[in-house]
């Protein structure tokens, strides 16, 4: 712990280090936590078109008729 002689400085480096380091691994948790919960890596399962017919003119487009 700083003393009350050391100059603000000393002071205020500690705890606003500390501050940012706790910042960023919270943030980095909360990020982390949030992309195993979602699934926007994951091909859906319900009506999921193959490579070969996602083109212009197939379901997702609709017909050209």
């Amino acid at each position: 712990m700083a003393l009350e002689t050391d100059s603000l400085n000393k002071r205020t480096l500690g705890p606003a280090v500390g501050s940012t380091v706790v910042g960023i691994a919270l943030g980095v948790i909360t990020i982390i936590g949030i992309a195993q919960f979602s699934n926007a890596d994951a091909v859906p399962s319900d009506g999921a078109v193959s490579a070969s017919d996602a083109v212009m003119g197939g379901p997702e487009y609709g017909s050209r008729n």
